[in-house]
């Protein structure tokens, strides 16, 4: 079977999803607090590809061209001419060249960077050596250049996997959705002047109690209900320091820092919530999130303030969305074509050659 065709098949597929998540961003240009999607993308696990039955091991890790750079917490390893064996979704994945922690359990384990610069440590896969998963505890973690990992001094084992001769090279089939990814960099703020239209102008979330549970929000255009509380549009209630913000007077003031102050008096300060695992964040509609189940809120400090009077737009841009769009779309035609082209040549293969 030729490869090729996984390859532009699975292209087409990932395509087809991008297409609907830009397509969702651009119908959401006028929604109020609304933040964009990203499809994030990942290969198949490289594949070893070796000659016909070629097994002769090779040992020698001295021309491996091994590097590593330490970063506070994190290794960065590459080896033009071996391979870092990882742990994979449904097999193991070769790379010549991978970035690495100790995990919790004293493993080296690859990290996730999602698309909000915030780094996962506990969303990675673990490393291989010679003896199975590289197991190092919290000792001082050093390598040679032959790819041997050190702690304390001593080796525990061989990170490296040279190829034999036998080894013609590594080959993907392809890429997969590896998650859909909101961004939640700010959108431009607008004034309109009403009390109750708040904007937070920097990181964080109105926090909001629901009959659902626990809601978060950048949307912020607020209103007073008939029993004089702060409510979202659809019912809400906004959580301040001390549970429903009442708001009754004849003046209202919001500050900065999101106090409530009504006739000079300051009555309630309103929560906004800066979430460090935004990465667990998922939309539950209506420019409302939540957590995923079985998460809980890291809160960070806040460095934001409250801005009375404004509304925070979308951060999608429609002229970026429309772009992509149509690159989109000629991505998805060419890899179509080359799908036909594989399709005209096994057909080939099988009923003009094959009967030769």
């Amino acid at each position: 079977m030729l490869r090729g065709l996984y390859t532009a098949g699975s292209a087409m597929m990932v395509n087809n999803k991008r297409i609907d998540v830009v397509s969702n961003n651009l119908a959401n240009i006028d929604t109020i607090g609304f933040k964009k999607d990203e499809v994030l993308t990942e290969s198949f696990e490289n594949v070893l590809i070796q000659k016909r039955n070629g097994s002769r091991p090779n040992l020698d890790h001295s021309r491996a061209g091994f590097t590593s750079e330490n970063r506070g917490d994190f290794y960065y390893l590459n080896a033009p001419n071996a391979f870092f064996r990882i742990e994979g979704k449904t097999e193991n994945d070769y790379s010549h060249s991978v970035a690495l922690r100790i995990d919790e359990e004293g493993y080296l384990s690859t990290f996730y960077n999602d698309g909000n610069d915030n780094v996962y440590p506990d969303k990675g896969n673990r490393i291989y050596g010679q003896d199975g998963l590289i197991q190092v505890g919290q000792g001082p973690l050093t390598f040679d250049d032959r790819g041997n990992v050190l702690v304390d001094g001593a080796v525990v084992d061989n990170i490296l996997h040279v190829p034999s001769i036998d080894v013609l090279g590594a080959m993907s089939s392809g890429v997969r959705v590896e998650r859909t990814e909101t961004l939640f960099e700010q959108g431009q703020l607008e004034r309109t002047d009403y009390a109750y239209d708040l904007a937070i102008d920097g990181k964080g979330f109105f926090e909001i109690d629901s009959p659902l549970g626990t809601l978060y929000t950048r949307d912020g255009r607020f209103k007073i209900d008939e029993f004089g509380y702060l409510n979202t549009a659809e019912g809400f209630e906004v959580v301040g320091l001390d549970g429903p913000i009442e708001v009754v007077g004849d003046t209202v003031q919001i500050n900065a820092f999101g106090e409530v102050i009504v006739d000079g008096v300051t009555v309630d300060k309103i929560s906004v919530v800066n979430i460090e695992n935004s990465y667990d964040l998922e939309k539950y509609g209506g420019g409302y999130f939540r957590m995923e189940e079985g998460t809980e809120v890291v809160a960070g400090e806040l460095e934001a303030s409250v801005r009375q009077g404004y509304i925070e737009k979308s951060n999608a841009n429609n002229l970026i969305e429309m772009i992509q769009l149509m690159e989109l779309y000629r991505n998805y035609e060419s890899n179509q074509r080359m799908v036909v082209a594989y399709d005209q040549t096994l057909d080939k293969a099988v009923n003009q050659i094959g009967r030769l």
